[in-house]
């Protein structure tokens, strides 16, 4: 790939404008990610900054700063230092020697300065062009309702220059300090997007540099590096986190932790400089659950809880949020990281739960504390001092998950009035006796015969017997859908349930119990979905169902047929909502039992997950 270097574009977005518009996008964001039911992260970068022009990724090594620049074919101009001998050449200029290349670039274009007084010289390992790495934001493309003004873009134009470059430092210094090509006013004169490790730890998320920045450097521990700059610094900054979820049938307790603050409460000792292997991971995890099975007391409703199962996950904190590591990389010690989740059923919503929290140390002092129920998250956090949290039930307009009966319409019955009908029989015979009968007999005869069906002309309404209706044909798609729909809505509501046994009892109300194994299965299956980052979301808001190719099943009162229908996959975890709309497509078979429509299958269940 030859790039033509010759600037033809106007400067974008002035620097001065992107921290203001950054603020003016916040309502934006909000309404868009959780006004929409679209939001599947527990944080939004609103700078924009990752779809910057020019990208800068600086990582703090133990003998050096590492740079790799991403920048925008048409900035080059003022980069041009980086060039290759033959890009510069072809522009006309004679390429100067590279030494005194550098010498200039360190000086002038991107500095690293060590402890306020000593420009590093930066080593060229290599420049070449290439297309932009795509890194998506969740503001691009948003126009603010106020000021009609547009999010950052990415350039349409893909063409860049990748340059990696060294900037080697001989002692560990105490700050670092960066700064990118500069104006006359003494600020930024590129729009660039910036991010910053040290070792493997991310210090920010993706930021504007806007200047000069100054680094505080933790040799120690790299979770605690820091820039002076308040506005500079990610969003997972804690070592430690605690999020209490408050659901319908559970409470569940979920800790993010370090592994290396854990070795200061436990007796779990982890070489530092020995890479956690998959292999070594269960053992840790095992050693994990056991120590937290014991403790941080969780009271629910006054009484004191115990979980009915403890995990845990070595997590991966990264730019979109935490996830589960699934792979088989091998993990650093020294910057891994663990979420442990106890879980708690209740059976019904509680009106108060509090954590008692015991994990401090010299290094944790406050503890920044989550509680998240069906309205919302709650930020709260607990210390030394104030060990409790509590959580307390204010939800006003809160309706339980409730499962119930589906019952068969009225046109599928016949409706007898027993007594009506009794009696009705009587008065026949009353009408034969006087018709045989002679004088006062036949008087009487009459008498009784009209009393009797006075009787039952005014008992119509009393001792109904309710009986299939052998007549009747296969529901409409009106009956049909209506009775496939609230049994889905049942299996949403059902599947609020951790406890096996209880959620057995809720499916034994409309599952047929002859085929309960088989149907659960799937049910289960399209009701607790499997997303990315190790998390389990249950299918709730069920769409309008749609029926098609109704046909009657092959023994037994009821029908099969061909149902369409959407639900929105709903999890939470490690603090992050995950919502993904789900569409379905499955052969179902509904049968009559006492009255109530049951699901007796529910087979080629054809789930597609929307991203």
């Amino acid at each position: 790939m030859t790039f033509r270097f010759s600037p033809t574009s106007e400067p974008g977005t002035p620097l001065s404008s992107l921290a203001a518009y950054s603020v003016l996008l916040v309502l934006t964001v909000l309404i868009s990610a959780f006004g929409t039911g679209r939001a599947s992260a527990d944080w939004i970068n609103l700078t924009g900054a990752e779809t910057s022009p020019n990208i800068a990724e600086i990582i703090v090594r133990e003998d050096r700063v590492h740079v790799v620049l991403q920048l925008f074919v048409d900035d080059l101009e003022s980069m041009e230092e980086l060039l290759s001998d033959d890009a510069l050449s072809e522009k006309g200029v004679e390429p100067p020697p590279m030494d005194e290349r550098m010498e200039r670039f360190s000086q002038e274009k991107f500095q690293v300065i060590v402890d306020g007084t000593t420009n590093l010289t930066a080593q060229l390992r290599f420049s070449e062009p290439r297309l932009r790495k795509d890194r998506s934001s969740p503001v691009s493309g948003i126009v603010h309702p106020l000021t009609r003004q547009s999010a950052p873009e990415p350039p349409d134009d893909k063409r860049i220059l990748h340059a990696e470059l060294d900037y080697f430092f001989d002692r560990k210094p105490k700050t670092l300090t960066f700064i990118p090509p500069l104006d006359e006013n003494g600020r930024a004169s590129l729009d660039m997007g910036f991010i910053v490790y040290h070792e493997s730890v991310p210090v920010i998320d993706f930021r504007y540099l806007t200047g000069p920045v100054k680094l505080n450097l933790n040799w120690e521990d790299p979770w605690f590096s820091a820039f002076d700059n308040p506005n500079l610094k990610r969003h997972h900054r804690w070592p430690i986190m605690s999020f209490l979820y408050v659901e319908p049938r559970e409470v569940r307790h979920e800790v993010v932790v370090r592994l290396r603050d854990l070795e200061d409460w436990t007796d779990l000792k982890v070489a530092r400089k020995t890479p956690i292997t998959v292999e070594k991971r269960s053992g840790i995890l095992n050693a994990v659950n056991r120590f937290f099975a014991e403790k941080n007391p969780v009271i629910i409703d006054g009484s004191p809880a115990s979980a009915t199962s403890v995990g845990s996950d070595f997590l991966d904190l990264s730019l979109t949020g935490i996830q589960v590591i699934d792979d088989d990389r091998n993990l650093d010690p020294a910057t891994a990281v663990l979420g442990v989740t106890l879980s708690y059923p209740v059976e019904r919503m509680p009106e108060e739960v509090t954590t008692i929290w015991e994990l401090f140390s010299d290094r944790i002092e406050r503890v920044p504390v989550t509680s998240i129920d069906p309205v919302g998250p709650f930020p709260s956090e607990v210390g030394i001092t104030e060990p409790a949290h509590s959580w307390t039930n204010h939800l006003l307009r809160y309706e339980d998950p409730r499962v119930e009966a589906v019952p068969v319409s009225d046109e599928r019955a016949l409706k007898l009035p027993l007594l009506t009908i009794v009696l009705a029989v009587f008065a026949l015979n009353a009408v034969a006796f006087a018709i045989k009968a002679r004088r006062w007999a036949r008087a009487i005869g009459v008498a009784t015969a009209i009393i009797l069906v006075a009787g039952a002309a005014s008992t119509t309404k009393w001792a109904i017997a309710t009986l299939p209706n052998p007549f009747a044909s296969l529901p409409g798609n009106m009956e049909a859908s209506n009775a496939v729909q609230a049994v889905f809505e049942n299996a949403s509501a059902a599947f609020y349930e951790v406890d096996d046994n209880r959620l057995e009892t809720e499916l034994s109300k409309f599952v047929d119990p002859g085929l309960a194994p088989i149907v659960s299965t799937e049910l289960e299956r399209a009701n607790r979905i499997a997303l990315e980052g190790g998390t389990t979301a249950r299918a709730g808001n069920i769409g309008e169902v749609t029926i098609s190719e109704i046909r009657p099943l092959d023994a037994g009162r009821g029908f099969s047929a061909v149902a369409e229908w959407s639900a929105e996959a709903i999890g939470q975890h490690w603090g992050r909502l995950h919502l993904r709309d789900v569409n379905y497509r499955a052969r179902i078979d509904m049968i009559e039992d006492d009255r109530v429509w049951r699901l007796a299958g529910l087979t080629d269940l054809d789930m597609k997950i929307e991203q």
